[in-house]
């Protein structure tokens, strides 16, 4: 498990959507989208690799995943945070303000 654990943490997309996650608790996958330009397959397969180390949890609501952090990646991201040299906390909260919020997914 902690190889899965440091893997997911060692790609910096990963740890942006984690941190996107952080700050829009239960996003919505066509918000997560909205905040990157990868390919859906390339957006799911980070997505499954911080799922499978126990990040972040998925739940299906209409035709959208909704995504939230597990307590391990809730402990992680605030460490991350801390840490954050690199300011992907702040490159987050402005892609974070660039979603269009729309009531249903």
């Amino acid at each position: 498990m902690m190889d899965k654990l440091f893997k997911a943490l060692g790609d910096k997309t990963r740890l942006e959507i984690l941190l996107l996650i952080t700050l829009s608790p239960d996003i919505c996958l066509c918000h997560i989208e909205d905040c990157f330009t990868l390919s859906n397959s390339n957006l799911s397969r980070h997505l499954k690799e911080l799922e499978q180390a126990g990040l972040i949890t998925a739940r299906k609501a209409t035709r959208w995943k909704h995504y939230q952090l597990s307590v391990t990646g809730s402990i992680l991201a605030e460490l991350i945070i801390k840490i954050d040299n690199d300011g992907l906390l702040e490159q987050m909260k402005i892609k974070i303000q660039l979603i269009k919020r729309q009531l249903q997914c």
